[in-house]
């Protein structure tokens, strides 16, 4: 049989742990497996850019953040016909029986409309995807995506340090963390260090109330802002600073991007266990030859429920983006 692996969208810390699995787990079940990588994720398909893969290359990457096989976004292919297509006769021309993804709700979406011309085409190939997404905002309904915790780990870290100068010189700092439409990345970081406010995206946000909460605080005060909010960390400190000068509150207030720091280095061993393990499953069932599929993940040898990808990929049906009014109420009483 012939694999290739794709890493596409954003990369995100366990996407080396997925490929480093897949390769390992195919070539020790049957050593004549050929594994190819594919070079800039999309764009490597579209450009029949292949790179073949063996024990040796993939070597020592299982902890290592972003991705060896690199990923471009390729904003185009969700238009151009054409490109799609192109995408579906390269995998059939070089043979390979099965393409693996690990990706976020952009790939998602891509995967899904390859699969469909796939079948269309009566074309060999069949999909198994991963979710790998920072963002968690990959059908979470069954589970969290690969790279989440790793970057809740990376950002609970830059907050701590955030604290310590907070603290020292009695600032109020405005941060904002990645997510995109997402919220879970910036509300679970907040839990984790301890944060006075975390701004959801589409939240009313009491800006006379949050000034109350900040002017009780004796030294740190750190506001995180998700990504997806409507107001940017310099409209809030604006908002803010104009409430402190009406009501005489005397904090000064800094703001801050955690940006890509919070996607990069080392993936945390949830997030490397747990690519291994999904990797490990889906080279299983690819050589039982199982159709095209989704897999959930959330624990590290429980068996992943697998979902068809048009179902993965309706967000109506499997990802929600609001965070649940029971973790709210948790935030809230660690507050």
């Amino acid at each position: 049989m012939k694999f290739a692996i794709l890493t596409g969208g954003g990369d995100s810390p366990g996407m080396n742990a997925y490929i480093r699995s897949v390769v390992r787990s195919a070539l020790n079940f049957k050593p004549s497996t050929a594994v190819w990588g594919i070079i800039d994720g999309w764009r490597g398909l579209i450009d029949n850019n292949f790179r073949k893969l063996d024990k040796r290359n993939t070597a020592g990457i299982a902890h290592r953040g972003g991705t060896i096989l690199g990923t471009l976004r390729v904003p185009e292919l969700k238009d151009d016909k054409d490109m799609q297509e192109a995408m579906a006769i390269n995998l059939h021309d070089n043979l390979v029986d099965y393409l693996f993804i690990i990706g976020g709700n952009g790939s998602l979406k891509a995967a899904q409309v390859l699969n469909n011309i796939i079948t269309e085409k009566e074309l060999l190939t069949k999909i198994l995807f991963a979710p790998g997404s920072i963002d968690n905002d990959v059908c979470n309904n069954y589970g969290f995506s690969i790279g989440f915790y790793s970057a809740i780990d990376k950002s609970l870290e830059m907050l701590e340090w955030i604290r310590d100068t907070a603290s020292a010189h009695r600032r109020v700092y405005i941060i904002e963390s990645m997510g995109r439409d997402s919220g879970y990345l910036a509300f679970y970081a907040g839990i984790a260090t301890g944060a006075e406010y975390i701004i959801r995206p589409g939240e009313n946000v009491d800006f006379e109330r949050l000034a109350t909460i900040i002017d009780e605080r004796d030294r740190d005060t750190r506001i995180i802002v998700s990504e997806g909010y409507n107001k940017n960390v310099t409209e809030i400190t604006n908002i803010l600073t104009e409430i402190f000068k009406q009501r005489d509150i005397k904090h000064e207030i800094r703001h801050v991007d955690m940006g890509y720091f919070q996607r990069g280095g080392t993936a945390v061993v949830k997030d490397i266990l747990l690519a291994s393990w999904l990797g490990f499953c889906m080279v299983n069932d690819a050589f039982k030859k199982t159709g095209s599929a989704f897999y959930t993940a959330y624990n590290v040898g429980q068996k992943p429920k697998v979902l068809s990808i048009d179902e993965a990929a309706d967000d109506n049906r499997s990802t929600h983006l609001q965070i649940p009014d029971e973790i709210i109420d948790f935030a809230l009483a660690l507050r």
